[in-house]
């Protein structure tokens, strides 16, 4: 089983000093897509990954007056249910340090996530960063060629302690055709030792779930387009929103792809308002009612 945390940010224009009503609890937070500060609401998901399919388990509206990102992650993982059999948690680089690692432990979670490169590493006691050890030390024949999902990577495994982290898997990584470019190094960290290189990699894989629910909520579902002012529409939307996509993945009787599923429910829908039409005209219900009804 997998859990795994992830944000988004919803943007939105921002308001003038002159706006009669602003969207309600928007603000300012940074766009790891953009790069840059954004205007608009600040999303926290939690996703459950298993067997092949992955659920939304919660969705969180993030008020950075509140209390940090941090804070919240601790107290869902606190939340969580105590896994019977191995369970993974899984998060990028940002959530990703001794705090949250710790809380996952104490709940009976191994810990997978990526790193900043320039996260601290102490091979054989030295202190250096990923980045300049993968620069400085690691040769083509000190890594291994991995194959996920159909790509190779060159994988370099160190086991060892790293900042704020006692012990650990750390995986430094490059593409097959961009061996040694540092814009093209990634770093990732795994606390369950017994793992082998590409099963860790493979596990992480699965992380793209969230990025997957996050792209098809807003494109299709309305996630990043709503003109709904008051706070309190919006987080209804977005429980609307959590199980109408729930409803697109196994809601229908058996587990198929989302787009699938949000074709087949949008059919059902039409299929509905025609015969409706059709039992109204039966009936001799007036058109205008019809139309009421139907709006």
């Amino acid at each position: 089983m997998f859990v795994i945390m992830d944000d988004t940010v919803n943007v939105k224009t921002k308001p003038s000093s002159q706006a009669e009503r602003p969207i309600e609890m928007a603000g300012f937070h940074h766009s790891h897509l953009l790069g840059k500060q954004v205007w608009g609401h600040q999303v926290m998901a939690t996703m459950v990954s298993c067997g092949g399919t992955t659920l939304n388990y919660d969705i969180h509206r993030y008020d950075k007056t509140e209390q940090t990102k941090m804070d919240y992650a601790k107290e869902l993982i606190s939340e969580l249910p105590i896994p019977e059999t191995a369970a993974y948690f899984m998060t990028d680089s940002w959530y990703t340090n001794g705090k949250i690692i710790d809380a996952c432990a104490t709940r009976g979670y191994h810990f997978i996530g990526a790193m900043k490169t320039n996260r601290i590493m102490y091979p054989q006691g030295i202190h250096i960063s990923i980045a300049e050890f993968a620069a400085r030390y690691i040769e083509k024949n000190d890594v291994d060629l991995v194959t996920v999902n159909g790509n190779k990577y060159y994988v370099y495994r160190f086991e060892g302690k790293l900042n704020g982290i006692d012990n650990a898997v750390v995986l430094i990584s490059w593409p097959e055709s961009a061996f040694k470019n540092p814009k093209a190094l990634k770093a990732f960290v795994c606390t369950d030792t017994s793992l082998e290189t590409a099963t860790i990699l493979e596990y992480y894989a699965q992380r793209w779930g969230i990025e997957t629910f996050f792209g098809q909520s807003k494109d299709s579902l309305g996630f990043g387009k709503y003109q709904i002012r008051s706070i309190e529409g919006i987080d209804r939307l977005w429980t609307i929103m959590s199980l109408f996509h729930l409803m697109c993945t196994t809601g229908l009787g058996c587990n198929m792809a989302f787009g699938d599923g949000l074709l087949y429910l949008r059919k059902a829908v039409l299929k509905e308002r025609i015969t409706f039409i059709y039992q109204c005209a039966q009936k001799k219900v007036p058109i205008e009612d019809i139309y009421a009804l139907c709006a």
